[in-house]
């Protein structure tokens, strides 16, 4: 007799609580962790200055045309995609960590903002989208006057 080192998942044994857990979470997440990410979503950053809120989105190696934005009333909607460019390439790919595809991101904003004053701009990978709030939300220092 001679031994045979045991490989978990290699289809001659499959653990019956591993198996059901694995599908459980695969209903619950999608395949992640078990497969490739299929979907990606970039980091966004929310800042709120005196006059405007910024909203910061990593986007490195994409092309900014490729990025749609939308404002309807307090949500803001940024979508696009980010094409794999590897692809084409000859070579084999032998790992992969980078994520490809469409994405979406919808962040509900706590103020309402000037929406024909929006403006996005991208360097260095980051877009960044300046949210002007409306004159109510920005407020003004009232001076008391003394008798």
């Amino acid at each position: 007799m001679s031994l045979v080192r045991w490989k978990p998942r290699n289809g001659d044994f499959i653990d019956p609580f591993f198996d059901r857990f694995s599908q459980q979470v695969g209903a619950l997440l999608g395949d992640w962790p078990f497969e490739s990410a299929k979907n990606w979503y970039p980091a966004m950053d929310l800042v709120e200055e005196k006059d405007r809120l910024l909203v910061r989105l990593e986007l490195p190696g994409m092309d900014p045309k490729a990025v749609e934005i939308q404002l309807q009333g307090n949500l803001l909607t940024v979508s696009g995609e980010r094409k794999d460019e590897a692809e084409s390439s000859e070579g084999t790919v032998l790992k992969r960590e980078q994520t490809y595809g469409a994405f979406q991101r919808s962040l509900q904003l706590p103020y309402r903002v000037q929406a024909e004053k929006v403006k996005a701009t991208y360097e260095k990978g980051v877009m960044t989208i300046s949210l002007p709030k409306v004159e109510e939300q920005v407020g003004r220092q009232i001076p008391v006057e003394v008798k």
